[in-house]
């Protein structure tokens, strides 16, 4: 009972600050939202900082969760789709949340920084990892194992960023997880001829 209501006032919660804004939506509303009475809330969060927080925590968890599945993976290149697919999926349900405690909560920014920090760096060093295993068995040509590791980290963040400041969200994940991994793989280089050569 008390966690489901926990889980309702945090789904309904979350709904409002990326609908109306954090600092827009109320207690009430998120309570009615909720559908149940504002003492409620108070019940399970001190205030509204409080359930954004908690919010931000879970998006987090997701996040690094996706550490896991690509440590858990030995094949090199399953290992970058995957770090790829789920990288990308988690930080879009992430990004509204992301964003608003970015903007509107005291110290946010920081946490967030705090959070991501080592994430991003164990990602890194699974990735370099995988690189230096695909050229020892000769999937991948010899290339520095951390520049590329970074390089696609940077693939992937984009895609993140096009969303939280341009506003651009891609149709699917997968799809921007596919598109993405076509050209880290292959490049976007032809046979060598011009277009002009072409005709």
């Amino acid at each position: 009972m008390t966690s489901d209501t926990r889980r309702r006032i945090l789904q309904a919660a979350g709904g409002l600050f990326a609908s109306r804004g954090y600092t827009a939506a109320s207690m009430r509303e998120v309570a009615e939202e909720a559908g149940i009475g504002k003492a409620t809330i108070y019940h399970h969060f001190p205030d509204k900082q409080a359930i954004v927080l908690t919010l931000l925590e879970l998006q987090l968890l997701r996040v690094k969760e996706t550490l896991g599945a690509v440590e858990a993976e030995p094949d090199p290149r399953k290992r970058f789709q995957i770090a790829a697919e789920q990288g990308i999926a988690a930080l879009l349900e992430s990004s509204d949340i992301m964003q608003i405690v970015r903007r509107e909560v005291p110290g946010g920014r920081s946490r967030i920084r705090a959070a991501m920090v080592p994430f991003l760096r164990k990602n890194r060093s699974l990735l370099a990892e995988a690189v230096r295993e695909g050229t020892r068995t000769g999937i991948f040509r010899a290339v520095d194992p951390e520049e590329t590791a970074r390089v696609f980290m940077t693939m992937v963040q984009g895609t993140f960023a096009s969303v939280s400041i341009g506003g651009e969200r891609p149709k699917s994940a997968r799809g921007a997880a596919s598109a993405m991994l076509d050209i880290f793989f292959h490049g976007i280089q032809g046979g060598g001829r011009t277009p002009k050569e072409n005709r």
